[in-house]
């Protein structure tokens, strides 16, 4: 349905970038979608021309389904929904996680903060998946995050609370000749190859090209990868890579911060307006929040940097 709808707010706006903003996603993320949707379909739904982006045949005969399909849909969920508040013998929540180090403490916080609530996780590589469905509430919770310049705003019916603002340092090997530095200049990397994680979310890769530009250099992605491939790639000393400040290390890889912290990243909570979270939200992400400052103390290198850095205590 969430597929049904883009091709529809597509078709309506007659642009991809209309459409993007209609639904709230960047508009890379969006046409990003749309490939995936025409691969499904096994052809391309539109075409662009100077009047703008109009249906393909294939387009036309997917879009007169797809109007008479989401309305059927939506009453569907909607008597659903009253049906499961009737029904419910116990909190229902299901929480989406994107890959960071703050899934865990939010599970462990709302473990704590709602006991006996029936928690269900599931995990996305791709985070630009999860504001859709929490959206379409197929989650009720999900840990988000977004990069300066590219912040996220809640589609309707979500609300986003912020966590933690995070720099985002730099992993190489031990081999490395600057791996003994306390820190690292980014434009010193400007000849190095690059790993990227495959699946990187919208407004990550065009912080990261942004932040280069502004150091004079053009970064060089040599390996498109998961992080178990750029593990081993890293302490092979074939590229270097980003990774998060909380990060408790690898064998043969180094974790440095750079200097003057060009690269960030800002760790959110979001919930469902109506949804079992919302009374709970703020005590949630004050209780996240903690656990979060809490485990930057255990991660040696991020805790060494707010030593020089912030020399006050850190919120908890």
């Amino acid at each position: 349905m969430r597929h049904l709808r883009a091709i529809c707010a597509i078709a309506e706006s007659g642009s991809i970038s209309k459409a993007a903003t209609a639904l709230k996603m960047s508009q890379p993320a969006l046409a990003t979608q749309l490939r995936r949707i025409e691969r499904m379909f096994g052809g391309p739904l539109f075409e662009r021309g100077r009047e703008g982006t109009r249906p393909t045949q294939l387009g036309t005969w997917v879009l007169i389904r797809a109007r008479s399909l989401l309305p059927a849909f939506d009453e569907l969920r909607r008597d659903g929904m009253r049906y499961a508040e009737q029904a419910a013998e116990k909190l229902k929540i299901r929480l989406g996680c994107m890959s960071s180090h703050l899934a865990i403490n939010v599970i462990k916080c709302l473990n704590e903060l709602l006991t006996g609530a029936d928690i269900t996780v599931r995990t996305e590589e791709a985070m630009d998946l999860l504001p859709g469905l929490l959206e379409s509430e197929r989650l009720e919770l999900a840990t988000l995050g977004d990069y300066p310049g590219h912040e996220l705003l809640p589609p309707p019916g979500v609300v986003y609370a912020g966590v933690a603002v995070e720099p985002i340092f730099v992993g190489l090997a031990v081999s490395h000749p600057l791996a003994q530095r306390e820190e690292i200049e980014l434009r010193d990397l400007a000849s190095e190859d690059w790993t990227l994680h495959a699946l990187a979310e919208a407004g990550h890769r065009e912080h990261f090209w942004a932040a280069c530009g502004r150091q004079g250099f053009a970064p060089k992605i040599a390996y498109s990868a998961d992080l178990s491939l750029a593990i081993d790639l890293i302490s092979s000393a074939r590229c270097v890579g980003m990774f998060q400040a909380t990060s408790k290390g690898y064998p043969g890889i180094v974790i440095r911060p750079l200097a003057g912290t060009p690269l960030r990243f800002r760790h959110m909570i979001g919930w469902t307006e109506h949804g079992p979270v919302a009374r709970h939200g703020p005590d949630l992400v004050q209780a996240v929040t903690k656990t979060y400052w809490a485990e930057v103390r255990r991660a040696p290198v991020y805790a060494s940097w707010l030593k020089r850095h912030l020399p006050l205590s850190p919120p908890v």
